[in-house]
């Protein structure tokens, strides 16, 4: 039976079509920014001559004051570099939200971030003049590594990079540190090794630790401190970067009203003083935080949340706290503690007290008000090379990239022209200060064009993504839909397999060949779209060959009402994505639509058994919602076990979470034979990880060895899954679904265990409901009808409910990155990037993962399932219910591409559609991946049969 590895490979094949025009479109819609690899270059003041030109051959004698302000007369001549400079201490307390460092003496009983960090406002009380705070404007999104890229580079993060958050590469465009190095100053870094990754070999000295074990509170900041009272005694540094990581991993494991953070906020406190009190005079401390983090409006701990990667203005509003013994500049407004400042303002101003041009890439200004006080003429240079160097952006920007309309680009660029021209003029403190508010004004401007057309959508390649979307799903539905099932086995013994399979690898050796000759630049564009379009060829040949079944089909064809509601089901669930308001409430929509599509299969069948399917169905669904998501944009809502990991679990949820899963894995290790002492052994291990790391007396390290064993468990189990009993593929199937499950809770945690109990159950409850749907005629047309598309898409959106019953949803500030560690830490080992990747994978989507490896069990399941009929048509079954289920996945993907195209420049763009796009693609190749995997399962366990049979 030659052909049941076809309809695997089909599947395979299919998967295949769709991940990479997935990826196609990707690659076009989720373009990074044009990056430029020029430097920014400045020449010494001696280099000029009394005139204002380099390498003057006019005699003569002036003045520094005098040679300025020739210089300032010249606005097309270089940038100069400013001869004052000052040493830096740059503190990036992470996560530091405003508010934290905020100190109100009426607050009777502060929350645990409130009034810790007294030090702020003890010196902006004593030392008005040497001190400043402001609220530091993070641009979305607030992922840790794209916030460093900013601050180092004074550019605007782009949303791709989020995806990269844990693998940085090092950093190509001009920034701070390199401006620094080139000139023959030295930095000096500790801590956070996102520097050290993004930076390598810049450094003096790197005392730089691995960052993203966001259990760990301590170890970073502990070897920080051991570090940093050293150096600041030391003069061999002109910048010193200290990246304190603990209240960013307080707020990631406890959320900030915890005792937790308020240890960690008092320590933050006493560090600065003793910074403080250590600090010459003439050095200046920045104190800044890269983003904030989120909050619910409960203020009881167990609810908060801590995280961040998203836009909401908590994530956003960081803290910016400067201080200088010998004071600083400014006056009136601009020094105003609590003024918003723009991120992207911090690099310029960092490498002008470093005595610095800014960086080629920076969008920002001058910060005056937190540099030492100097001349005016030393003030103007500082704002006009501020002004050159954005005029020189400006225009390369427009010689690379198309993307900012020339007459756009034309007007900044004379308007930048106009203040340069306006320098030499300025003579009083008020002309200064005007001057300083116009450009800070013109600044603010060109940063808001950029802004809004940031992103260079490659619309080619997107619109080839969604053809050749668009033709896979057509043309694999009509194979679904239309070839009759029993003609499919005679299809997949023939040679169209083999066929496509070799078209398509002779494609891929033309493009290799193509582009080794160099006829092709972008090889993988190619590959794609060649085997896309090779693919559909061959399948719209298939479908004409076959065209009279298909149409006597559809001619003969009659379905019921059950049948049509649940394709419009799911067409609707997909169609209603292009709007912001659904996707922020899909989650309540899926669990009524899953409802009523169950609701009327119940009616269709008829008896008081299905109705007490359907009615436990609800329960669980009501059950459900607890564990529910919030998003922010929902406002005040309650989520069971938000950002509790096991350790800090209520007692409760860990009563609850250890019954639940202890209780699945006794009642069904009776039903899975021999396998189910694996599944039994795997679950009381992850029941003894929860307990044993429960509470301050638990043991961590024992936990996560059993966790270890628990894993090593279920790769036991799995390995056993491909034991051939010749008793057919059920057992097997109901085995490798138990196995996901409790995989699935390992990751999830305790306080979610429940949240997978209730999919489990939910599966099962829709299980027994399709295998008591009503039929008219043969077995043949009973596993038909148990077979038809619309059982396919209930079951598309059981499985796209349980991510958000398992209280997930569609954005960055959701992922919870505990479950990498929850067995130690994996980056330690040479796979542990991939390791990482898999554990937060499963974490999101292993409900989807596992509703794909449990779809064949709907033609299997009961009585009246496939396994009454020859393997030939068993598989036949399942191969159709896979392809139809998979194909469920691919519209909801495409409809969430059509989206993303359409609403490009929407507001709600890079907050809402993009990230639904990441995570519909998430969820699409999970539920691809399960059903392959289940389908070669029921392949594997079948007994062979001859054609004849």
């Amino acid at each position: 039976m030659k052909e049941k590895w076809n309809f695997i490979l089909y599947l395979v094949w299919f998967a295949y079509l769709i991940l990479s025009a997935v990826l196609m479109f990707g690659h076009g819609f989720l373009l990074s920014r044009k990056t430029l690899s020029d430097v920014t270059e400045c020449v010494p003041i001696d280099n000029f001559g009394c005139d204002g030109h380099e390498n003057s051959t006019v005699k003569g004698y002036c003045n520094e004051e005098e040679k300025i302000r020739r210089i300032l007369a010249v606005p097309g001549g270089p940038l100069a570099c400013v001869p004052k400079q000052s040493r830096v201490v740059f503190l990036l307390v992470d996560a530091l939200r405003y508010d934290f460092t905020e100190y109100d003496e009426s607050i009777v009983k502060p929350l645990p971030y409130q009034n810790r960090l007294p030090v702020m406002r003890e010196m902006l009380d004593r030392w008005p003049d040497s001190t400043r705070l402001y609220r530091f404007m993070a641009d979305p999104p607030t992922t840790t590594l794209q916030r460093v890229k900013a601050l180092a580079t004074g550019s605007l993060p782009t949303f791709i990079d989020a995806s990269s958050n844990f693998a940085a590469m090092e950093l190509q465009e001009d920034n701070i540190i390199d401006q620094v190095t080139k000139n023959g100053g030295r930095a000096v870094l500790l801590g956070d090794d996102t520097w050290s990754r993004l930076l390598p070999k810049r450094w003096l000295r790197s005392h730089a630790m691995y960052s993203f074990h966001t259990w760990d509170l301590d170890t970073v900041d502990n070897e920080v401190d051991a570090k940093i009272y050293d150096e600041l005694r030391r003069d061999d540094w002109n910048l010193l970067v200290a990246h304190y990581l603990g209240v960013d991993h307080a707020g990631h494991r406890y959320g900030p009203n915890h005792p937790e953070m308020t240890r960690k906020l008092d320590e933050t406190n006493a560090r600065l003083k003793k910074v403080i009190s250590m600090l010459p005079s003439d050095v200046l401390l920045f104190v800044v935080g890269d983003h904030g983090m989120t909050e619910n409006d409960s203020h009881e701990w167990t609810n908060s949340d801590g995280d961040h990667g998203g836009e909401s203005k908590a994530e956003r509003t960081a803290a910016f706290f400067a201080y200088r013994g010998a004071g600083l500049a400014g006056t009136g407004v601009d020094v105003m503690i609590g003024k918003e400042v723009q991120q992207t303002d911090l690099a310029p101003t960092l490498n002008a007290a470093l005595g610095r041009p800014p960086p080629a890439p920076s969008l920002g200004h001058l910060l005056l008000p937190v540099l030492p006080e100097t001349s005016k003429s030393h003030t103007l240079l500082h704002i006009t090379n501020n002004l050159k160097q954005i005029t020189q952006y400006m225009i390369r920007y427009g010689e690379e990239s198309q993307q900012v309309s020339l007459d756009r680009l034309t007007h900044l660029i004379n308007a930048t022209r106009e203040q340069l021209h306006k320098a030499a003029s300025i003579e009083t403190d008020d002309d200064l200060n005007n001057y300083a508010a116009d450009v800070r004004a013109l600044v603010d401007n060109v940063r808001n064009v950029f802004r809004e057309v940031w992103v260079e959508f490659d619309s080619l390649s997107m619109l080839r993504a969604l053809l050749l979307l668009l033709l896979a799903i057509f043309f694999n539905w009509l194979i679904t839909e239309g070839i009759p099932m029993e003609r499919l086995p005679n299809v997949f013994a023939s040679t169209f397999v083999p066929t496509g399979l070799i078209s398509m690898a002779v494609c891929i050796g033309v493009c290799y060949t193509a582009f080794y000759f160099k006829f092709l630049e972008d090889l993988e564009h190619a590959i794609i779209l060649s085997t896309g379009l090779i693919s559909a060829s061959i399948t719209c040949v298939l479908i004409i060959m076959h065209w009279d079944g298909i149409a006597q089909r559809w001619y003969e064809g009659r379905s019921q009402f059950y049948e049509r509601f649940a394709r419009a089901a799911l067409a609707a669930s997909a169609a209603v994505l292009v709007s912001n308001s659904y996707i922020i409430e899909e989650g309540a929509t899926l669990a009524f639509l899953c409802m009523t599509v169950l609701g009327l299969m119940a009616w269709n069948i008829g008896n008081a058994t299905a109705l007490l399917y359907w009615i436990a169905c609800g329960v669980a669904f009501a059950a459900s919602r607890s564990y529910r998501g919030c998003r922010e944009e929902q406002g005040d809502c309650w989520t069971a076990g938000a950002g509790v990991p096991t350790g800090q679990s209520s007692r409760p949820a860990l009563v609850l979470g250890m019954g639940t899963v202890a209780a699945v894995v006794a009642i069904c290790r009776r039903h899975v034979g021999w396998r189910g002492y694996c599944t039994v052994v795997a679950g009381l291990l992850a029941c003894s990880h929860w307990a044993t790391g429960y509470g301050s007396l638990g043991s961590p390290s024992r936990a996560k060895l059993l966790a270890r064993a628990a894993w090593l468990v279920l790769a036991v189990m799995l390995a056993l899954l491909w034991k051939r009993e010749g008793r057919g593929a059920t057992l097997p199937l109901m085995a490798g679904g138990l196995m996901l499950f409790v995989a699935n809770t390992l990751v999830l945690g305790v306080s979610y265990a429940p949240a997978a109990v209730i999919s489990l159950v939910l599966a099962c409850l829709a299980l027994n409901l399709v295998a008591r749907l009503k039929s008219e005629g043969s077995t043949k047309f009973s596993l038909a009808t148990r077979c038809n598309s619309s059982v396919a898409c209930m079951w598309a959106l059981l499985a796209s409910y349980a991510f958000y019953g398992t209280g997930h949803h569609a954005t960055l500030g959701h992922v919870r990155w505990a479950p990498a560690f929850h067995a130690g830490d994996p980056n330690y080992l040479d796979i542990g990037p991939p390791i990482t990747a898999s554990l937060v994978s499963l974490e999101l989507f292993g409900t989807i993962l596992a509703f794909g490896a449990a779809v064949p069990l709907l033609a299997l399941w009961g009585q009246n399932g496939a396994a009454r009929v020859g393997p030939r048509t068993q598989l036949a079954a399942v191969f159709s219910l896979c392809l139809k289920f998979m194909l469920c996945f691919a519209i909801r993907v495409f409809a969430c591409a059509i989206s993303a195209t359409i609403h490009c420049r929407h507001l709600m763009i890079w907050g809402v559609f993009t990230p639904k796009l990441l995570f519909e693609a998430g969820a699409c190749a999970a539920a691809l991946l399960g059903a392959v995997l289940g389908a070669t399962l029921v392949a594997w366990h079948l007994p062979t049969q001859h054609r004849s049979s």
